[in-house]
């Protein structure tokens, strides 16, 4: 049984991932991406040469709020698109389980976006060309950038898998993301310590940029959170395409 869900799953994947990259709207998207990130990173260089620390923070910032930009574009598509054109029936009638499907197609777009951080690498190599940079910072900015992005595209698969609409499922991800940033500072209006509490534990802001970019720590709260996040849109998402199947 776990052979075959592997087998499952790397199945999917490896289509999903191949049609990314035989799309040219991939290139685009991270053409345009590494072109902000580029600026920001140039901006950084420049204030280094000026006296600044030498640090990824900034750029690693970038790349991470670019994620709430370009998942929901990414993903809006990989279940509303099948449901839009009568194609999810074949997939539903498939040996496959729900959650495989879900799962395979999430680890599809992840790999793109994986793909994408490790071709940013060349940014902090460039670093220790100009200076020492602190690379145990930088590696667990990395790793909150990697879990950030495993966090947006689940959301997004999450949204695709509710409508068959894919403008619809990129409004929904692109709102929830945009909450999850920003709950922190919206809550912070309302005087009551809770509220306040609550807003700052289910921020992205407080969990990403906080902590793993600026303090350079990872703490278990931390890894629950993102781990959380990407199970309960994964399960949503496989409940939503089990609704699809009773329907079928």
């Amino acid at each position: 049984m776990v052979a075959q869900s592997a087998r499952n799953l790397w199945t999917i994947f490896r289509h999903e991932f191949s049609l990314y990259f035989g799309s040219p709207i991939v290139y685009f998207i991270g053409a345009l991406w590494f072109l902000f990130v580029g600026v920001f990173f140039s901006i950084s260089v420049a204030s280094f040469n000026q006296g600044a620390p030498l640090t990824m923070d900034n750029t690693i910032s970038t790349m991470g709020f670019l994620a709430i930009f370009i998942a929901p574009g990414l993903t809006m598509r990989l279940i509303s698109e099948e449901m839009r054109t009568g194609t999810h029936e074949l997939l539903l009638t498939a040996p496959v389980r729900d959650w495989e499907v879900v799962v395979g197609k999430w680890l599809g777009a992840w790999g793109v976006l994986t793909v994408f951080v490790l071709i940013s690498l060349i940014f902090p190599l460039i670093l220790t060309f100009l200076g020492s940079p602190d690379g145990g910072d930088i590696l667990t900015a990395y790793i909150g950038l990697w879990l950030l992005w495993g966090m947006a595209l689940a959301i997004g698969v999450m949204a695709s898998a509710m409508t068959p609409y894919q403008i619809i499922a990129f409004i929904i991800s692109l709102a929830l993301l945009i909450g999850l940033w920003l709950a922190q500072a919206v809550f912070n209006f309302i005087p009551n310590p809770l509220i306040q509490e609550i807003a700052s534990e289910a921020t992205i802001f407080s969990h990403f940029q906080n902590t793993m970019v600026q303090r350079g720590i990872i703490q278990v709260e931390n890894l629950v959170y993102f781990i959380g996040v990407i199970a309960i849109a994964l399960f949503l998402a496989t409940n939503f395409l089990g609704t699809r199947r009773w329907r079928a």
